[in-house]
């Protein structure tokens, strides 16, 4: 692949963890155009029904690729992503990906205050603590993208 002008940088991590906020930061100060994955996924109504056990749409993960894939194959780059998730995201896209995580006591704090309870506040904790998504992130774009 040709290098691209600028990098395609994804911020991912367990929901909760200041992604939006760091991107937010990142754009603001580099003129990276900030590409909010869920805010794009919710524009474009890219969901496939209703998860009732988690409260949430269900991301239709194929049309959502399909949605990006002009704006982040672009050779120019210069693309900030912002998601919790990242193994359907093809590895073509970004050029480092950075998973941002905290402590469990926080991020308990930061869920409950955005109304989590049940089992969808257990999981996204249990996510932390078993480092899930930096897990999936180094397994669907390998070691060296993943810091």
């Amino acid at each position: 692949m040709a290098r691209r002008g600028l990098p395609n940088i994804l911020i991912t991590g367990t929901p909760g963890t200041g992604k939006s906020t760091l991107a937010s930061v990142v754009a603001r100060r580099s003129g990276l155009d900030w590409l909010n994955v869920g805010q794009v996924a919710k524009k474009n109504d890219l969901f496939d029904g209703y998860d009732k056990k988690y409260d949430c749409a269900v991301l239709d993960e194929e049309e959502l690729v399909d949605e990006l894939d002009d704006k982040l194959s672009q050779p120019s780059g210069g693309n900030l992503g912002d998601y919790h998730g990242c193994d359907f995201f093809p590895k073509r896209w970004f050029d480092v990906v950075f998973v941002l995580r905290t402590d469990n006591a926080s991020l308990y704090d930061r869920l409950r205050a955005r109304g989590y309870t049940g089992k969808k506040l257990e999981e996204n904790v249990q996510c932390e603590i078993f480092q899930t998504i930096l897990d999936e992130a180094r397994e669907s774009n390998g070691n060296a993208k993943v810091s």
